[in-house]
C-alpha cells in the first residue's frame, strides 16, 4: 500500500473522528443550552438538528461525487476537512438554533465531499490491483468506523471539560485531516 493510500485513511480516521465528535458534543450542548444562553431545546428539535445532517449527506454526496470526478479527487477530498472546520467554530460560537441548523448542513455537506472523493481516490489508485482495492476498501470502512466510535467516546469528556470550547479544539481535528490529506496525498489523476 503506498504512502498516499495510507494517508487517505489516516485521514479518514481523523475526518470521522471529528464528525463523530461533533455528532455526540451537540447533543449535549444542546441539552444545556440554556445554561449557555440559548432556548429549551425539545425532542423533535434535537432529532431535526441530527437529521439535517444526514439528509444534506444524502443529497449532496451525489453531486460532490461528480465534481469529484470532474475536479479530481484528491482537490474535492479538502473540501470535507474544510467544511467541518467551518461548521463546528460556528456550532462554538452559537445558541441560535437556526444556525445550528445552517452548522449541521455544513457538517452534512463535509461528509457529503468527503465520502464519494475518498472512495473514487481509492478506486483510481487500485485500479490494477483486485486484492489492494479489496484491503483499501475494508480499511477505509475500519477507519471510518473507529474514528466514529472514538469521537463518540471522546465527545462528553471533552465537552465536559471544555464545554463549548470543545468545538474549537475539533476544527483543529479537522485541520489536522486537511493536513493530511493535502501533503500526504498525491493526485493520481
Amino acid at each position: 500500500m503506498d504512502r498516499s493510500l495510507r494517508a487517505v485513511l489516516a485521514g479518514t480516521f481523523t475526518l470521522r473522528f471529528s464528525t463523530g465528535l461533533t455528532g455526540a458534543m451537540l447533543a449535549v450542548y444542546l441539552a444545556k443550552l440554556p445554561e449557555h444562553g440559548g432556548p429549551v431545546v425539545a425532542a423533535t428539535t434535537l432529532a431535526l438538528l441530527h437529521t439535517t445532517f444526514y439528509v444534506a449527506e444524502l443529497v449532496l454526496s451525489p453531486a460532490f461525487g461528480v465534481i469529484s470526478d470532474r475536479l479530481g479527487h484528491h482537490r474535492v477530498m479538502l473540501f470535507g476537512p474544510a467544511f467541518g472546520a467551518i461548521a463546528v467554530i460556528l456550532t462554538g460560537l452559537t445558541t441560535n438554533l437556526a444556525v445550528l441548523g445552517g452548522t449541521r448542513l455544513l457538517e452534512g455537506a463535509s461528509t457529503a465531499a468527503s465520502i464519494p472523493s475518498i472512495l473514487g481516490f481509492i478506486a483510481a489508485v487500485t485500479a490494477g490491483n483486485e486484492l489492494l482495492r479489496g484491503k483499501a476498501a475494508a480499511r477505509f470502512e475500519g477507519a471510518t468506523l473507529a474514528g466514529i466510535g472514538a469521537g463518540f467516546a471522546v465527545a462528553p469528556l471533552l465537552f465536559a471539560a471544555l464545554g463549548p470550547v470543545a468545538f474549537f479544539l475539533n476544527a483543529g481535528f479537522y485541520g489536522v485531516s486537511f493536513l493530511i490529506y493535502r501533503f500526504g496525498v498525491a493526485d493520481h489523476e
